[in-house]
């Protein structure tokens, strides 16, 4: 029979095995806690509200997702507002137009949010609701606008003495920012109440502000003149010219932008003809712009041969260059 202390020694190497075979059972894995209910279901805007809804990796990119849906929600209810009409307060609104607002409306910022729901999903998901108020988020559109508004009045203001070019230049910039203002003021319209916003006022700026450059687009013409060396170099000029489609004027008027050609040539006993081709550009007496060619030919002894042969290099010369390069000027085209 065993004794006492054997069996007390074969009690504990047998322990081991008895807490083994006896541990706790393994625990089912806890269940995901449930979505608040405002993560799936859509939110809907109310009469001051704008509401967004995200879900991304992060609390910050959940917030930017949030936004941008806030703002593409305006952009659609824009479109569907305007996409079937014909004229909005005077303004021709077409479906090219149209498009252009909701592309534009994409880029609008919203600064006046808040984030009023947030949760975490999972180590990887984020979500966040946003609001914007309607009133506000339009009193700092309106805010934004008449300080552009503003800007422009004293940009445009400040070209009246300017070069023709130059007050091309900075009719196309306004009439493209003018375009670009039509989105904010849809939407401060939309968001806000007629009485708090005059949506007219904006519009009627803006279409005379496009009007303004489509004068200055038909009255802005050239005049190219050259010497008697010159003749195909100021016609190839014209032609460029033309196909920019910029007017080209056969008679100089008082408003014309002249181009003024002259050529000088190197022609010696030698096998090589230089030419040098100076262009000029005047505006009202001003000299705005000019640039200086220089074409090297074989000569063999044919003078016409060699202006032959360099009016076809110029037209390449030219048209590698590039409008601005060839004439020497700064041209919106």
């Amino acid at each position: 029979m065993l004794n006492s202390k054997k069996l007390f020694f074969l009690f504990l190497l047998s322990l081991p095995l008895l807490f083994w075979g006896c541990g706790a059972a393994p625990q089912p894995p806890k269940a995901p806690e449930p979505l608040p209910a405002w993560v799936n279901l859509p939110v809907t805007d109310d009469a001051q509200y704008v509401y967004g809804v995200a879900i991304e990796a992060d609390r910050e990119s959940a917030v930017k997702a949030a936004l941008s849906e806030m703002v593409s929600k305006l952009g659609v209810s824009i479109e569907s507002s305007f996409e079937s009409q014909q004229r909005v307060d005077n303004y021709h609104v077409d479906n090219s137009s149209t498009n252009k607002i909701k592309s534009d409306v994409a880029k609008i910022q919203i600064n006046n949010y808040e984030v009023i729901k947030s949760h975490r999903i999972s180590y990887k998901e984020f979500a966040v609701m946003i609001k914007t108020d309607k009133e506000k988020f339009a009193q700092g559109l309106e805010e934004s606008l008449s300080a552009q508004k503003s800007s422009m009045e004293l940009r445009l203001a400040s070209v009246t003495s300017k070069d023709t070019l130059s007050k091309y230049n900075l009719k196309q910039e306004l009439s493209k920012e003018a375009d670009a203002m039509l989105s904010t003021v849809l939407i401060a319209a939309k968001l806000s109440s007629a009485k708090k916003f005059d949506k007219g006022s904006y519009l009627k700026f803006i279409s005379l502000i496009k009007a303004d450059f489509i004068q200055e687009q038909k009255s802005l013409n050239f005049y190219v003149s050259g010497d008697a060396n010159s003749v195909s170099f100021v016609k190839h000029l014209k032609n460029f010219l033309a196909q920019k489609n910029f007017s080209v004027s056969g008679v100089k008027k008082a408003n014309s932008v002249l181009v003024k050609v002259q050529t000088s040539d190197s022609i010696g006993s030698g096998s090589i003809a230089v030419l040098k081709i100076n262009i000029d550009v005047v505006s009202q007496t001003q000299n705005i712009g000019g640039k200086s060619i220089i074409l090297k030919e074989r000569y063999n002894g044919s003078k016409s041969s060699v202006y032959k042969n360099a009016s076809i290099h110029f037209e390449q010369e030219i048209k590698e260059l590039g409008l601005n390069e060839a004439l020497g000027v700064e041209l919106n085209h």
